[in-house]
């Protein structure tokens, strides 16, 4: 009977991966170098770096003045401007109130404008005034003629904080592509959190055990290190690397645990052998820690 619970707590722990219904899908190579030029371009050493939208937007036969039209980019925008407002980004703020002094988009004296007055205004501006602001904080740059801007005679720019959305736009195939590795990366970061909540809640059977059985067999071993030398063997049987080494190599601090720095497979490798543990303790009265520790160096995992 507790075999077949164990077979079917450990089973249940590996089914967290992200499986996506487009399981043949594969985005085009060729498509996937010439977003990631893009996304990886302009001058790194620009607090603000700007990205050229002119060229990779000809290459998907699209035109930018199109991509600002659009209704969700202005929502996107706006959106954006509203973060950087709430971080309290004071280069934006003295932006905004030197173009709400222009455009007269709040009559009170500057002095007296409250943190709310920001988001107000910006959440009443219409479609060309957001790209009109867009354009005073330099989130957009257009220039035309033989302006010079980072070695290009004319063109549009935007901020690296736009790039991913417009690459979004340029190319639909590079939105699916994008939603599918937030998913994995969601689910993953979920799966891990739910493993490590698992390796917790079973170590608790397990201390147990140790504390009803091996503890009173080892008498001459005081209890705390018993406990250690068990979770150790288990990392051990997981990472074939030793506490200490452990720590080093993932840079742990004392105070941390160790654990906390696995990975999922790991955890969930960990997860079977505390169960595994357990189960040789209280059933099959293995309690001495040289043959605890023969047996979980020599378990098999069954992935």
């Amino acid at each position: 009977m507790r075999n077949e619970k164990f077979q079917k707590e450990s089973g249940e722990i590996m089914a967290y991966k992200y499986e996506s219904v487009l399981k043949s899908f594969q985005y085009s190579t060729e498509s996937y170098q010439v977003i990631s030029d893009f996304l990886l371009s302009g001058d790194k050493t620009n607090p603000k770096v700007m990205l050229k939208v002119t060229e990779i937007s000809k290459h998907f036969n699209k035109r930018p003045n199109d991509w600002f039209a659009n209704p969700t980019v202005i929502d996107f925008i706006r959106t954006l401007i509203l973060v950087k407002l709430e971080n309290k980004d004071t280069k934006l703020i003295k932006a905004f109130k030197k173009w709400a002094k222009e455009e007269k988009a709040i009559t009170r004296k500057s002095g007296n404008w409250q943190h709310s007055d920001f988001i107000d205004v910006i959440n009443k501006l219409e479609h060309k005034a957001i790209i009109d602001f867009a354009k005073s904080i330099e989130l957009i740059i257009v220039k035309r003629g033989n302006a010079e801007l980072t070695g290009a005679s004319s063109g549009t720019w935007i901020n690296r904080d736009l790039a991913v959305k417009y690459a979004e736009w340029l190319d639909p195939k590079f939105s699916i592509w994008v939603s599918q590795k937030i998913l994995e990366l969601v689910n993953d970061g979920v799966a891990w959190n739910e493993i490590r909540n698992k390796t917790k809640k079973d170590y608790l059977p397990l201390t147990s055990a140790i504390k009803k059985y091996v503890v009173p067999a080892n008498t001459k071993t005081k209890a705390d290190i018993i406990y250690g030398q068990i979770a150790n063997f288990i990392n051990l049987r997981v990472t074939q690397q030793k506490a200490k080494d452990i720590r080093e190599e993932r840079h742990i601090q004392a105070n941390e645990l160790t654990r906390d720095y696995f990975e999922k497979l790991e955890l969930d490798r960990i997860a079977k052998l505390q169960i595994f543990a357990e189960m040789i303790i209280a059933q099959l009265n293995i309690t001495y820690l040289i043959k605890l520790s023969n047996m979980i160096a020599n378990y098999k995992y069954q992935d």
